[in-house]
């Protein structure tokens, strides 16, 4: 065995090599992720965890956006007992008539509205969403405002409190995930943001995907779009980032952080990519300062890596991982 070491408290070993990778691939892919300001590195690799080191769960940091993939999970699972449809047209007064799925795309044709949402010690996110209004457009626009409409449209159509829809749908969100996900002053949740979980909190959503796209348990519609992104954005669909665009001539690796804010052309997106090293189905989810989740359906692999700060390459991390 190769014991873990490093800043880091070590929590578990090396036991296995990855996919068809020796060790030394592993091991570069760990010391890339250490060298940027990592929390947690996980990776499960058909059916059991094969690296692990970190804090404990009860340290979780909070993952940020991640929370978005982790809803639309919950919504996909929902649709599969019919409560729920991606199809299904909001009538929340800001978004009327848009279905759930452009929600989801973030093609919804809502104001982003980071500042409003996000601003400091907000009190109560009713009169921000009352002051939304959808422009009728599909372009993509990075923001909370979609998720948070959405919240909205659960609790009204399934007539439940957003915890116990959490605690019902979404992996991972047990009662002491959703007592400390990130509330508006009057402790109604955030959709868009705010879970805080640790990375083998993380990892039973990593395995819902894996089952959900490779077993087809997953409604068409979501398969449909998490294999080919949105007219809007190849790169993105239903709170997942694709890494589709690394089959694609011309493709081009970009950073995700440093590329949301800034106004792009849905031609912007149609040769992007996560790596060019990596396998073309992976989907991610992403959250600031370097909080991913990278699953690999066609391997059975999901890897969980936590982190605080800038400077974190998805392309660079991924390169090490699977040695191109």
């Amino acid at each position: 065995m190769m014991r873990v070491v490093g800043p880091i408290v070590a929590v578990a070993c090396l036991v296995a090599p990855v996919l068809s990778a020796d060790d030394a691939a592993l091991a570069r892919a760990a010391a890339c992720s250490a060298a940027h300001g990592e929390v947690s590195l996980l990776v499960w690799s058909d059916g059991r965890v094969v690296y692990e080191r970190g804090t404990p769960d009860g340290l979780s940091p909070r993952v940020f956006s991640i929370s978005k993939s982790l809803v639309s999970i919950g919504v996909f699972r929902d649709a599969k007992t019919g409560g729920l449809s991606l199809g299904q047209s909001a009538t929340h007064p800001a978004a009327r008539g848009v279905s759930l799925a452009d929600l989801l795309n973030q093609t919804s044709g809502l104001p982003p509205a980071h500042r409003a949402f996000y601003g400091q010690g907000l009190q109560d996110k009713g009169p921000v969403l009352e002051g939304l209004k959808s422009s009728g457009h599909g372009e993509f626009a990075y923001g909370p405002s979609h998720w948070e409409v959405l919240a909205e449209e659960i609790r009204l159509s399934r007539g439940t409190t957003l915890e116990s829809w959490l605690r019902k749908f979404v992996p991972g969100a047990n009662a002491r995930v959703v007592a400390r996900w990130r509330r508006d002053g009057r402790g109604t949740l955030f959709f868009s943001t705010g879970a805080r979980m640790g990375a083998r909190e993380l990892l039973p959503a990593g395995r819902e995907v894996i089952i959900g796209m490779g077993r087809a348990r997953w409604p068409a519609e979501v398969r449909t779009l998490l294999a080919a992104g949105t007219a809007a954005n190849r790169m993105y669909a239903l709170g997942f980032w694709l890494n589709r665009g690394a089959g694609r001539p011309g493709a081009r690796e970009i950073d995700i952080e440093s590329s949301l804010g800034k106004t792009k052309a849905p031609e912007d997106w149609a040769n992007a990519c996560l790596s060019r090293s990596a396998p073309q189905d992976l989907l991610a989810m992403i959250g600031t300062h370097g909080q991913r989740v990278y699953i690999i359906p066609s391997r059975r692999m999901t890897v969980v890596r936590l982190g605080r700060g800038r400077g974190f390459s998805d392309a660079e991390f991924l390169r090490c991982l699977f040695g191109q």
